[in-house]
């Protein structure tokens, strides 16, 4: 599983054959809640899904937390 600080807010994505999956991510519990609403193509890689969860969230951007990083 994939997952991210989208602009302070810690979401999980994982690749299945269905395609991939979005999760509100509890980093203090190891808790993972799927979220339906947030829809990532099936033919984007990897490497793409910070630019598109920053383009969806792009809100969201402050001074202390300015971008989509990688946590794990």
């Amino acid at each position: 599983m994939l997952i991210y600080s989208v602009f302070g807010r810690h979401l999980a994505v994982k690749k299945t054959s269905d395609g991939w999956q979005v999760f509100r991510a509890d980093m203090a519990e190891r808790k993972f809640s799927r979220l339906y609403d947030i829809i990532i193509p099936d033919d984007m890689t990897e490497d793409e899904i910070p630019g598109w969860l920053g383009d969806i969230f792009h809100e969201a951007a402050s001074e202390r937390h300015p971008d989509v990083k990688r946590v794990e």
